[in-house]
């Protein structure tokens, strides 16, 4: 079974970003599970999502303790407990962010990957008054990092589920997939 939480803020499309990664993985012919978790639910405020995936009937029914893959929306949610409660060095991580951070412990994770979702996000005018929705190109990077999943059925997903700008987050996904690099030693 592989276990992912997908962090951002309230806005962000953390939410959506696990149900498109849902939709996908079952048509891969995967199960799954998919569920929001919320503190404050404000806008701006930390958010996440939860997903199981595996080949074989999910019969558990409480939160993830231990991420296999977490991805996160904005790098400054690496210095929030919470959000990173349960990482372990054999969690790989996803982070939006343009390049590798200068000083990491790279102990913390199995493999981390970044992808400037942000940058894709602003080009294709995928926002809000206040910040980038990168909810698409990091459910694309998400794709390609792990392998989990083809970039056909997260485009179909995205159609299927994405209410406004459908062309421009299939797309999103598309680049941010192309885009992810495995930060190295």
């Amino acid at each position: 079974m592989v276990e992912i939480r997908i962090s951002g803020r309230g806005g962000q499309g953390a939410v959506l970003a696990s149900q498109i990664l849902a939709a996908a993985l079952f048509e891969n012919g995967l199960q799954v599970q998919s569920f929001p978790s919320f503190g404050a639910e404000r806008r701006g405020a930390p958010v996440s999502a939860f997903l199981r995936a595996d080949p074989e009937e999910i019969t558990l029914r409480c939160g993830i303790l231990h991420a296999d893959w977490i991805v996160l929306f904005e790098a400054d949610l690496l210095d929030n407990p919470v959000i990173m409660a349960g990482a372990t060095p054999s969690t790989s991580v996803v982070l939006n962010m343009p390049r590798p951070p200068e000083k990491f412990d790279r102990s913390r994770f199995q493999r981390i990957f970044f992808v400037d979702a942000s940058g894709i996000a602003e080009r294709l005018r995928l926002r809000t008054t206040s910040f980038s929705i990168v909810n698409t190109a990091m459910v694309g990077a998400f794709a390609c990092a792990s392998g989990l999943v083809d970039m056909g059925s997260i485009a179909r997903a995205v159609q299927a589920l994405v209410p406004v700008k459908r062309e421009e987050n299939a797309r999103a996904a598309e680049e941010a997939c192309e885009q992810v690099r495995e930060m190295v030693a």
